[in-house]
């Protein structure tokens, strides 16, 4: 290990311009076909909690008691 008064700064590396220029080329109309691609690939749980539910009915039971 070196042991030197000098201290390493970061290195700031720009982003591709290629990327950021077809994402701005593109119509609306592709711009929300995009958006929604994106969502369809979202997992989701598709069952509910079960403990709850559970809460609820019991939150129920009580203040009807």
């Amino acid at each position: 290990m070196n042991a030197s008064p000098e201290r390493q700064t970061a290195k700031i590396l720009p982003f591709p311009m290629r990327g950021r220029a077809s994402a701005a080329i593109l119509s609306n109309k592709d711009k929300f076909a995009a958006e929604l691609a994106s969502l369809r690939t979202l997992d989701v749980a598709g069952e509910t909690a079960w403990y709850h539910d559970a809460a609820i009915d019991e939150a129920a039971h009580d203040r009807r008691h």
